[in-house]
Formats: structure tokens, C-alpha cells, sequence
């Protein structure tokens, strides 16, 4: 029986409002309004946030949805919470809807029988290191069991081709938390074969230096996240990684390419250089293969993965992702004419700033 396993960055999930009060009096706009006084602004920036945040999260359900996902393997949750609203104010109803059509001809018996497939009655959120409390999460219509890997330290990584160097001069010591976010290891059940997901958010590409070069400067610092996880998985396998049945998935923040064209660096190498893992995504065109859009610099790029262990590849020679774009932006070019959700904008409301994958596997015990 295959497993769908999907993954969405789902930009921002977040169940509470920033009060920092930082902005200064010359930058207090909401939408075309200046707001002079600074609890005015406050509270203005609240309404006006909670009002266009209804717009994205029903078109984030809708991306969620089409999905059809038995796992999805999320980012940018700030908390349980989060997701549980999104979930019972959102989602919900987009899947009860999906379900009453899907079963229509059913018995109630077979109804009652199946429901469990069509929701995600499994909902688990996993606090992580990063100072925003932006963590992973992931919903699933099965049992699961996870593990989560944020206490992992640059010790773990001893031996390894890193610029131990760089750290150093960076304050970075070899007791500091490797993982910006967290790498949550997710063990389910496919069809009666093991399975085990890892669920990754990297380091973001942003600028550390004025006018520098973000996925550069960033580059080591999403090295070594990668080669955390890569001895991450030999060590759960017991050095047969691959033999066994595995996915590493997530915002991955690096590409390798852009539209087939290998790019100059990328932090991405450990995962996939010598075929440590396979990326299903290239079995699309190299025009079909992004899952992001940089404005700056008019980039289609793969920042959102599905990798697969040898042996899934391998058992699944003409599995090939699904990549669902109809929560974009109108601004995003190649999808001129392209059918979108209802009411997505030219730069927002849209689902996020990432596309959802989602792939179908067959897992043999």
C-alpha cells in the first residue's frame, strides 16, 4: 500500500502578535495609513494583520489539502498552538469538505471505517532553537514517533571537513547547538514497513554583513546542519543507511542548481555527492523543478526536498514529485495564466512563499 509524504514551509505560522514596538514613528504605516501615535499603531497593525492573516491561512489550507498527504513534514511553526488553530480553524473544514465528496457513494459504515485517512488527527509541534520560535512540525492521518535533535553540538560533528577555523573566529565553540532549528526524526508506519522521516529547516540564506553575499557568508554554518544530519542517519542505521527506508525533507534554505545549471557553492554536497541520498525532483525538467521564487534576482530555485534513501529510489524507479504552485503569488513569472487559489494577489495574500512537494512510495518491509 504507498505512503504519500509531503513537505511546506508554511511562512510564518504564527498564534501570537509581535508587540516589540521597535518600528520607528516615521516607518508606522499600515497599508497606506501613517499611525502617528505608537499604541494606536499597535493596535491598528494588529487588527489589520489578524484580518489579512485569514486571507493567507485558508489559501495555506487549500495548498495543505491538495497535498493528499498521509505525512506532511512542516516548517515555520511557531508552537503546538499555532498549528491547532490553523488546523480547527482552517484546515478542517477544507478536508470535511474534500472527505463529504470523496465518500458520497459510501456506506456510512465504509464512512466511519476510512475517516482516519482524510484528517490529520495526529498534530505534533516540536520546540527547536531558534530565537524567533520558528520550529517543525508535522501532521499525520497515523501514529507516530518522534524524536527531536536540537541538543546536537558541533562535538558531534569531530573529524569532519568543516572551517573549524571560521567557527572559531565566529564565536562559535565546539559546545554551541549545531542545528538552527531542529532536525526532528519521524518513525511511522507504511503499509506494514518501517519508515523514518527527517524533517529539516536549515539555516536561512540572510545577509550577516552589510552588502554581503547571504547564502555565502551562510554557507558553513548550513554545511555543518547537513553533515549533522548525514551522521545522524548513518549512526540510526548503524552504517547500512543504505539498505534502509528513509527521507530527509524540508526547507533546505541551498539549491545545487538553478534550472539544471549547477550553481558555484552549495552546502547541499553531503547529502547527495556521492549518492547518499537521491533527489526524486530531478526526474522533473529542470524549468519544472523549483519550489521558490527570489524577486532580487529573478531566480526559480529548489529550496523545498524530498530525498530518498538508495534503496526507496531504487523501489521507486517512476515516483516522481508533485510540486503545487497554485498558492503563488501572481508576480511569480512562468505561472502567467496559470489557474491560482481564489483571491491569492500579486504579492500577497498567497498559501506562502514556498511551494508544497508531496511524492507517493511504495516501502517494502
Amino acid at each position: 500500500m504507498p505512503i504519500r509524504i509531503a513537505t511546506f514551509n508554511l511562512e510564518n505560522l504564527y498564534a501570537r502578535f509581535d508587540f516589540s514596538g521597535k518600528v520607528s514613528r516615521e516607518k508606522r504605516i499600515v497599508g497606506s495609513y501613517a499611525i502617528e501615535e505608537k499604541s494606536d499603531y499597535e493596535m491598528v497593525r494588529m487588527t489589520f494583520e489578524a484580518v489579512a492573516s485569514d486571507d493567507v491561512r485558508q489559501l495555506t489550507a487549500l495548498a495543505v489539502a491538495d497535498t493528499a498527504a498521509d505525512v506532511i513534514c512542516l516548517q515555520e511553526v511557531d508552537s503546538q498552538q499555532a498549528l491547532d488553530v490553523f488546523y480547527d480553524n482552517y484546515l478542517h473544514a477544507v478536508l470535511r469538505q474534500k472527505f463529504a465528496r470523496a465518500t458520497k457513494t459510501w456506506s456510512e459504515s465504509e464512512r466511519r471505517a476510512r475517516d482516519q485517512e482524510f484528517f490529520y488527527d495526529q498534530r505534533i509541534v516540536i520546540s527547536g532553537n531558534d530565537t524567533r520560535g520558528i520550529d517543525v512540525g508535522v501532521m499525520a492521518n497515523r501514529p507516530l514517533k518522534l524524536q527531536s535533535h536540537a541538543e546536537l553540538t558541533y562535538q558531534f560533528l569531530e573529524g569532519l571537513p568543516l572551517d573549524w577555523d571560521l567557527f572559531e573566529r565566529r564565536g562559535i565553540g565546539r559546545h554551541d547547538r549545531v542545528l538552527r532549528r531542529d532536525c526532528i526524526s519521524i518513525e511511522v508506519d507504511a503499509g506494514g514497513a518501517p519508515l523514518t522521516i527527517f524533517n529539516c529547516h536549515f539555516k536561512s540564506m540572510s545577509r550577516l554583513t552589510s552588502g554581503g553575499d547571504g547564502r555565502a557568508e551562510t554557507q558553513p554554518l548550513r554545511l555543518a546542519e547537513v553533515w549533522a544530519v548525514r551522521r545522524l542517519i548513518e549512526q540510526h542505521f548503524a552504517g547500512e543507511a543504505h539498505l534502509a527506508n528513509w527521507i530527509v525533507c524540508g526547507d533546505f534554505n541551498d539549491f545545487m542548481e538553478v534550472d539544471g545549471v549547477a550553481t558555484r557553492h552549495s552546502a547541499l554536497g553531503p547529502l547527495l555527492d556521492d549518492g547518499f541520498a537521491i533527489d526524486p525532483v530531478k526526474r522533473l525538467p529542470p524549468a519544472e523543478r523549483w519550489t521558490h521564487y527570489y524577486p532580487e534576482g529573478d531566480a526559480h530555485v529548489q529550496l523545498d526536498h524530498i530525498l530518498l534513501s538508495p534503496r526507496l529510489a531504487a523501489d521507486n524507479p517512476r515516483a516522481v514529485p508533485e510540486i503545487f504552485r497554485k498558492g503563488m503569488p501572481h508576480r511569480v513569472p512562468r505561472l502567467e495564466g496559470a489557474p491560482r487559489y481564489p483571491r491569492v494577489g500579486w504579492s500577497r495574500p498567497k498559501a506562502s512563499d514556498h511551494c508544497p512537494v508531496a511524492i507517493e512510495l511504495e516501502v517494502r518491509a
